[in-house]
């Protein structure tokens, strides 16, 4: 997903004829006026560097709007328009701590290390813009609206919590992982460095619409629980629509909350498929993480 940028850690200062000093100097961030650590909090600064030495990601609570909408393609930011509110530095270690709960603890390192978005931006809040016509008016009307990741180009922007993990409900912590998995999954579809397998794609026709839940179902089309609407019926019949919204009903559902879907044949297909290709190919065990309920 991201090319590998190898900066030195900087350097072994001989301060006298028989004391010597270690100092890991600054890391510049390519691209981007910043360097780690950002000076804010210093045991926060201190698990970032150990997160960049062990992901090569740059975790970056400080940045400015440019960098957070800032995509290598024209226009690839579509229709949506995000904002974000900045995070106070003393924030960040919590954050940290239910990233490591809800995400890393999920996946093998080698695995995040290729996979990682370069840039992650840890926010207090990240907003979508909802756009709603009103009738009455003939006019749009503007709302915001709270979302707990988005991704761009090589980078992912996450929101905090205004509450510490240990006070946080099993609940609070499974939709917080349910969502921000989703969103990461998402991602790496996007970027093609998690791809559906041949035999996932061939059991459903993409070239006809569908009109109802139960002609999704039997056609071997999920609910995206990202989506508030069925998306197979809205006409999005594409392969990676269909992939997304697999990967996200298996991060959001547990095995038990599988099992009214699982009785239509070419769901159950595409399915057990898609289970065996994630974990065999990237060694991802979807089905432990939709099973996660915290305490």
């Amino acid at each position: 997903m991201k090319m590998r940028i190898y900066i030195s850690l900087l350097a072994i200062l001989f301060l006298s004829g028989c004391a010597k000093d270690t100092q890991i100097g600054n890391i510049q961030v390519p691209g981007a006026d910043y360097v780690l650590p950002q000076g804010g909090d210093a045991m926060a600064d201190q698990r970032i560097l150990k997160l960049y030495e062990t992901y090569g990601s740059y975790f970056l609570y400080e940045f400015s709007e440019k960098d957070f909408n800032w995509t290598q393609i024209s226009n690839s930011l579509g229709d949506d328009v995000f904002r974000f509110d900045p995070i106070e530095p003393g924030k960040v270690k919590n954050l940290l701590d239910l990233l490591q709960l809800t995400w890393f603890d999920f996946y093998d390192q080698e695995f995040l290390a290729h996979a990682m978005p370069i840039r992650i931006f840890l926010t207090e809040t990240v907003q979508l813009q909802v756009r709603k016509f009103d009738w009455g008016i003939w006019d749009y009307i503007l709302s915001w609206k709270d979302v707990y990741a988005r991704y761009l180009d090589n980078q992912i922007a996450i929101s905090n919590v205004n509450k510490s993990v240990a006070d946080m409900s099993a609940e609070e912590k499974r939709v917080y992982k349910s969502n921000l998995q989703s969103v990461f999954l998402e991602s790496l579809v996007a970027s093609a460095t998690i791809v559906a397998p041949d035999e996932f794609i061939a059991i459903s026709d993409y070239s006809n619409n569908v009109d109802d839940t139960e002609e999704a179902r039997n056609a071997g089309f999920v609910l995206n629980p990202t989506m508030d609407y069925e998306w197979s019926i809205d006409g999005n019949m594409t392969e990676s629509n269909d992939l997304n919204a697999y990967l996200a009903s298996l991060v959001f559902r547990t095995a038990k909350e599988w099992e009214d879907d699982l009785q239509y044949p070419l769901v159950k297909q595409k399915y057990d498929i898609l289970v065996s290709w994630l974990k065999t190919e990237y060694g991802i065990d979807i089905v432990k993480i939709g099973n996660t309920i915290y305490e």
